[in-house]
């Protein structure tokens, strides 16, 4: 049975190395930005102001990391869940990530959040979302100067 859980602050750095690699990969962080983009991430991680979950299954194998954070949207003044990235280690069926995201919108409740939110450019993330309930919201544009 696949279970998710939330790490302590003290389980953040044993596993920051790959909690990187899924950050950088899930974010697509440019080289120029890494540094202070995983200074902060660590700070944020260690003093609770991020949240990392992992899946595991019954042999302790990590198969899935999400970072959240609990956020204030400026124009209502909601406080909401912020899925910041999620990465899985292999492909599952839609079923683990609707329990995944049960066990996700718990802690939502309990923290007071009106919503959980998320943003991804990739079409299976988006896929995903909806799949769990997610509807879309509005589209982000830039253009770089």
């Amino acid at each position: 049975m696949n279970s998710v859980i939330k790490l302590l602050s003290v389980q953040i750095v044993p596993l920051w190395e790959t909690i990187k690699f899924v950050a950088t990969k899930a974010d697509e962080i440019d080289k120029k930005d890494l540094k202070p983009y995983l200074n902060e991430l660590l700070h944020s991680l260690l003093s609770d102001n991020a949240q990392c979950f992992v899946r595991m299954d019954e042999k302790r194998t990590l198969l899935a990391l999400m970072i959240t954070r609990i956020l204030i949207n400026k124009m209502s003044g909601e406080k909401y869940l912020y899925i910041q990235c999620l990465y899985s280690f292999q492909l599952v069926d839609n079923s683990i990530w609707e329990k995944d995201m049960e066990f996700i919108r718990q802690f939502a409740e309990k923290e007071k959040c009106s919503y959980i939110s998320f943003d991804s450019r990739h079409r299976r993330v988006q896929e995903l979302g909806e799949s769990v309930g997610f509807q879309e919201v509005n589209r982000n544009f830039a253009i770089r100067l």
